[in-house]
């Protein structure tokens, strides 16, 4: 039997042959399409926008949009009746008593009326069913000798936010001192021998009327969220960039709508960017069998 094996001739030693069948697959990946990281480039420059717009907001004596604005715009959709006004009038550190603080308003039916209190011992006092929005405090000081004082500031009252009813609006008042009007001319002689001495201050106030300082701060803290977002949304449109992720970009997008931009330029640009992820067809891969 072993002679017999040793006479078969062995089997050539090549290597095996394999033939492509020539058919190709073709995979559809949503991913790394050269137009995705265009349209994250057009992100990038969306986010410089609302960071631009969250710098304004926490510089809001001298930015473009002013906390001001931001207020008296909210305000203008308000319904009326809807702001309460509080506050403290001191002079000389000391709580004015018997003060009368009177707005301008106006009522349920836009007729314009004017609403006062008087100030308690400890100078406080409270307003209700006051009108939102910009308009003009009158401030009067009862003297024994007859010559009263009045001082008079443009104020802006907040209106409610969320799911408040009510805007709460609350300004402290720093009254000049009584020998402070000693110089200026008592006017309107009333029936009682009583004149009023008066101080304007609303035509210094005509660029920044007083609001409430707790209004002013969340304006700043407004600024700092959307600083905050437009920074995250461009981390994820340059890494949306760098990978062409379609996914990466379209969160971007979602993130730096709400940092809204100069005249809700953000916003649009972001709503646009979004819908544009939606255009761009899925990139082919072919994988050959």
């Amino acid at each position: 039997m072993a002679g017999i094996l040793e006479e078969v001739s062995a089997l050539p030693e090549e290597e095996p042959l394999f033939q492509s069948s020539g058919v190709a697959f073709e995979i559809k990946s949503e991913d790394g399409h050269p137009l995705l990281k265009a349209i994250g480039v057009f992100v990038v420059v969306i986010c410089c926008l609302g960071f631009a717009n969250g710098l304004d907001f926490v510089n809001p004596e001298s930015g473009i949009v002013r906390p001001h604005e931001w207020i008296n715009g909210m305000a203008k959709t308000a319904p009326a009746e809807s702001s309460e006004f509080s506050g403290t009038v001191l002079s000389d550190g000391k709580p004015v008593f018997g003060a009368l603080v009177t707005i301008k308003s106006q009522n349920a039916d836009g007729l314009a009326i004017m609403i006062n209190n008087e100030t308690d011992e400890n100078g406080k006092f409270v307003i209700s069913n006051a009108t939102p929005g910009l308009t003009t405090v009158a401030i009067q000081r009862f003297n024994d000798n007859g010559k009263n004082d009045e001082v008079t500031h443009r104020i802006i009252l907040s209106p409610p936010i969320y799911f408040e009813e009510i805007g709460y609006t609350t300004i402290n008042f720093d009254m000049p001192v009584t020998e402070e009007f000693d110089e200026l001319d008592c006017s309107g002689n009333y029936a009682n021998g009583s004149c009023m001495r008066k101080i304007d201050y609303s035509s210094e106030e005509m660029e920044f009327p007083l609001i409430d300082e707790s209004a002013a701060g969340m304006y700043v803290m407004v600024g700092w969220a959307m600083i905050g977002l437009s920074t995250i949304a461009c981390g994820f449109a340059i890494l949306g960039i760098r990978k062409g992720s379609r996914g990466l970009i379209q969160t971007s997008c979602v993130l730096v709508f709400f940092t809204a931009g100069h005249y809700y330029s953000a916003c649009i640009f972001g709503l646009v960017a979004f819908a544009l992820t939606f255009t761009v067809p899925r990139k082919s891969i072919i994988l050959d069998a």
